[in-house]
């Protein structure tokens, strides 16, 4: 190869490298996601633009049941539930610690025609919480004074039965037994997220109150200390 073609080759490979690099810059701009809070969401103009948000799921807002599922969050500092919100259209699994109050991670697009972010990615993050057993009930006492116990605000502490812990929505969402190998148990209704600790057999107090029905409706799950 004579030096004028060796020269015209290097050039060619030059101008080829520079045009990858380029498709790659661009590729890489398209698919990355802007950070963002609720707060900084509600300032920005991200019509069409890839984002990832995080904020609390709202209570009461999300319906699993509908496909993609709908909920809203907010900003994780907002305590108070008076600042703004977004909606959220999510299709894909749900984690297991999906639920009312939960911290929300998602990554998808704003749709400014609907008002919503559109998304096939989320993350959960639900820390798992501690409390004392010492004034609960077992599932086997509840159940024997469950007339008299119907709509009183109470605790009772058991461990999760093999097999029944449910994905978010799930009714129950998982079931309690007074100990484990134990025939006494109670189905058990709750909303929020699930820390990934809990698994089956894990030791829990549960605060809430037993229905009619005899399900324990809990509004907090924790491990025990």
């Amino acid at each position: 190869m004579n030096k004028r073609a060796r020269n015209r080759l290097i050039g060619i490979t030059a101008i080829v490298l520079l045009l990858l690099v380029g498709v790659f810059f661009l590729v890489l701009n398209k698919s990355a996601a802007t950070n963002l809070t609720v707060k900084e969401f509600a300032t920005k103009k991200v019509d069409g633009k890839r984002i990832q948000v995080s904020g609390t799921v709202v209570n009461g807002s999300w319906d699993k049941q509908t496909n993609p599922m709908s909920f809203k969050i907010r900003d994780d500092a907002d305590t108070a539930g008076t600042g703004p919100t977004i909606n959220i259209q999510y299709t894909g699994s749900v984690p297991d610690t999906f639920g009312d109050g939960v911290q929300a991670i998602i990554t998808g697009t704003y749709v400014a025609q609907g008002d919503y972010v559109k998304s096939t990615q989320m993350t959960t993050k639900c820390p798992s919480k501690y409390a004392n057993e010492t004034d609960a009930y077992t599932v086997e006492a509840l159940l024997q004074r469950a007339s008299a116990m119907t709509g009183i605000p109470i605790k009772v502490s058991g461990v999760v039965k093999p097999g029944s812990l449910g994905a978010p929505g799930a009714d129950p969402r998982f079931v309690l037994l007074n100990a484990a190998g134990a025939t006494q148990e109670m189905p058990v209704q709750f909303s929020k997220g699930l820390p990934d600790t809990i698994k089956e057999n894990t030791k829990v107090v549960l605060t809430g109150s037993l229905d009619a029905q005899g399900t324990f409706v809990a509004t907090a799950v924790a491990l025990t200390k």
